[in-house]
C-alpha cells in the first residue's frame, strides 16, 4: 500500500501544536486521507482546513486541556497525536528557573495532561470492542544528548519514558503508542525561520507527517512502536 493509498476515512485524530511546522502538515495530511481532526494550539485565529476544527488549546493549562478533550470525545476520536512543544538550548550553567519550567511543562506535562485526559474514553473504546492510538512526536534525541541541549534533551528522554510506559500500560485497554522520532526538520522550531537556506536539505513537516500517517494506519493487528527518520544529510545519530 502506498502512502497516497492509506485511508484514514472515518478516523478522528486530535492533534496538538496543530497550528504550523509539523503539527499543521499532520493536519493536511490527516484531512487528505478522510480523517476528522480535531485541532489543538495556542493560537488558532486564522485557521480553517477541510475537515478540521481547531480549538484554543495550552497544553500545560489542566481547564484547557479538559475543554480540549472534551470537544475530542464528542467528536468520536480514537486517536491522539502529541505534537505540542518547544526548544531550548543553552549551557547547563545558563538554564533559568522560568526556562526549565517553559521547556518541561510544555514537552512533558503537556503530553501527560493530553493523554491522561482521554485514556478514560480510549478505555470505554476498548469496551465497545474498539481500538485507540496514540502517537507521541518527540525527537531523535530522546535517546541522545549533546553539549546545549541539556534541558530540551532531558525534556524528550522524558517524553519517550511517558511514551513507553503508556504502551506498557496501553496493552491492557487496546491501545497502540508510537514514538515518532524525527531529526533535523525546516520549522519554525526554536524561533527559527522555516525555509532558511542551511535547511534545504533537511527533511520537510511533511515528512513527519507521513510517519504519523503510516503509524495511523498500520493494520489493526500491528504496533508501530517507534520511527527514527533524518535527512540523508545529519550525521548518522540512533
Amino acid at each position: 500500500m502506498t502512502m497516497q493509498e492509506r485511508t484514514l476515512a472515518g478516523r478522528v485524530v486530535a492533534v496538538t501544536g496543530a497550528s504550523k511546522g509539523i503539527g499543521w502538515a499532520v493536519v493536511e495530511a490527516l484531512t487528505a486521507r478522510g480523517a476528522q481532526v480535531v485541532a489543538g494550539a495556542r493560537d488558532v485565529s486564522g485557521l480553517s482546513r477541510t475537515g478540521a476544527a481547531f480549538y484554543p488549546l495550552d497544553v500545560t493549562d489542566e481547564a484547557s486541556v479538559g475543554a480540549f478533550a472534551e470537544a475530542a470525545v464528542q467528536a468520536g476520536v480514537d486517536a491522539l497525536v502529541n505534537n505540542a512543544g518547544v526548544g531550548s538550548f543553552q549551557p547547563v550553567e545558563e538554564i533559568t528557573l522560568e526556562e526549565y519550567r517553559r521547556v518541561m511543562d510544555t514537552n512533558v506535562l503537556g503530553t501527560l495532561l493530553v493523554t491522561r485526559a482521554l485514556i478514560p474514553h480510549f478505555r470505554e473504546r476498548h469496551a465497545r470492542g474498539e481500538g485507540s492510538q496514540v502517537v507521541n512526536v518527540t525527537s531523535d534525541v530522546s535517546a541522545r544528548t549533546f553539549a546545549t541541549g541539556a534541558l530540551y534533551t532531558a525534556s524528550k528522554y522524558a517524553q519517550r519514558a511517558v511514551t513507553q510506559a503508556l504502551a506498557a500500560e496501553g496493552q491492557g485497554y487496546g491501545l497502540r503508542v508510537t514514538e515518532i522520532r524525527p531529526g533535523m526538520v525546516d520549522t519554525f522550531f526554536a524561533g527559527s525561520v522555516q525555509g532558511e537556506a542551511h535547511k534545504a536539505a533537511w527533511l520537510r513537516p511533511a515528512d513527519v507527517a507521513d510517519a504519523v500517517v503510516y503509524a495511523l494506519t498500520a493494520p489493526t493487528h500491528a504496533r508501530v512502536d517507534e520511527v527514527l527518520l533524518h535527512p540523508v544529510v545529519q550525521e548518522v545519530a540512533f
